[in-house]
């Protein structure tokens, strides 16, 4: 796609609330059943038919610039890594040893001429052949092409790294659908990863199941009940937006009437758009939700892009990492950091709202909730989503209201 067409396109308020409810899927009104996220049959057809199959971001292009710059990531329960070969490829693989499957690497970094298991010391080249097993003539029957590290699809958009595990996936540009001209137009290429005092990621542990994590982040409808700062900063009623069945972006501007809380109003006085960044985030902030669940929070002076990842049925890891450009400055640096401080004050916000969820769906007089068809549409589209891919929810829906229906007078 051209782009300058592309920001036509994308510049244009294509999914408004109208637009949203006609393209509402059918049947889909009711949220998932409360037992949804709690059944254990479930959670492992999450894993191997969700987080198994789908691109998973593990990085961003400018951590893998040089031979042997390597990121490390998981999709479902697989652990992956990506490494910058000698011969300037990039290459996704398995991040566990084909000798006693201990993880090879951690976190990011770049390793000289070979990659090292510190179990015991099996190396591997950075294109996932075997270079060396310690005591070599013990293995009577090692043959090194059957040990070498099993290869994995991987995608780059707009300087976005991604990995799928199943070879019969959807592509990643097909999956994406239109976040993936989104993405060109922030020039998320011409920006890199800040590393601040945790490093270039940040986690976080959660103890609700992960639907819960994502349906909150999904919908807007509680913006005006449960978080006062962003009614105060953004217009929520302003958003515009683009989908297909996987992904979707939308831009939502900022009130230009100054806030009343001094942090706030610091916040609005430095908000500018950084180098490359498109006119239209000249006063704007914008959101993607990239199935299943990577989300980025855009700013017009740095991006964040966290990503959400199953660690237990009642468990979630939200990793985080934020994106900058070269010549950001002391304005900017500010910004961000202001930024942050409200962002941890409504992420506290959330995490009170999904533990409240977190315990009622396992209330026995809970079935289901109605939903609403504009403010909770990507609610909706996500949940049919899971609907399709999950047999076992039918199972679960069936279930709970014939439970219902017969403890019903």
């Amino acid at each position: 796609m051209d782009p300058s067409t592309a920001a036509t396109d994308i510049a244009s308020p294509t999914n408004t609330p109208e637009s949203r409810a006609s393209q509402k899927p059918p049947s889909a009104t009711r949220s998932l059943p409360g037992i949804a996220y709690t059944d254990p049959e479930l959670y492992e057809q999450e894993l191997t038919r969700v987080f198994e199959r789908a691109w998973i971001l593990v990085g961003h292009i400018s951590e893998l610039s040089e031979p042997g710059q390597y990121v490390t990531a998981n999709v479902g329960r697989e652990p992956v890594l990506v490494v910058r070969g000698h011969d300037g490829e990039l290459r996704a693989m398995s991040n566990v040893c084909r000798h006693r499957a201990s993880t090879i690497l951690e976190g990011t970094g770049q390793t000289r001429s070979v990659m090292r298991c510190p179990y015991h010391a099996w190396t591997y080249e950075l294109d996932g052949q075997l270079a060396a097993a310690p005591s070599g003539q013990g293995f009577a029957c090692l043959d090194r092409d059957q040990v070498a590290l099993p290869q994995f699809r991987l995608g780059v958009v707009g300087g976005l790294v991604f990995c799928c595990t199943d070879p019969e996936q959807m592509s990643l540009e097909e999956m994406l659908g239109p976040v993936g001209p989104y993405i060109e137009w922030l020039n998320v290429s011409g920006l890199q990863v800040h590393r601040g005092p945790e490093g270039a990621r940040w986690t976080e542990d959660f103890e609700e199941n992960w639907k819960i994590l994502a349906d909150n982040y999904y919908e807007d409808y509680h913006v005006p009940v449960a978080h006062p700062i962003l009614v105060r900063l953004i217009d929520v009623k302003e958003t515009v937006g683009d989908n297909n069945d996987w992904c979707e972006w939308s831009r939502v501007p900022y009130r230009t009437r100054p806030s009343r809380d001094p942090r706030e109003r610091e916040y609005q006085s430095l908000i500018r758009r950084m180098p490359g960044m498109p006119g239209e985030f000249e006063n704007a902030m914008g959101h993607v939700c990239i199935w299943p669940t990577t989300f980025f929070e855009i700013y017009p002076h740095h991006i964040d892009m966290w990503q959400l990842e199953p660690t237990g049925l009642h468990r979630t890891r939200a990793t985080t990492m934020t994106l900058v450009h070269p010549d950001a400055g002391e304005q900017d640096r500010r910004a961000r950091e202001l930024m942050r401080e409200l962002n941890v004050d409504i992420m506290g916000q959330d995490v009170d709202i999904t533990t409240r969820v977190q315990r009622g769906v396992q209330a026995p007089s809970y079935h289901s909730g109605i939903l609403n068809d504009e403010q909770e549409f990507s609610v909706i589209r996500f949940q049919q989503r899971l609907r399709e891919l999950l047999p076992r929810i039918a199972e679960l829906e069936a279930t709970a209201t014939g439970e219902r229906s017969v403890a019903s007078p």
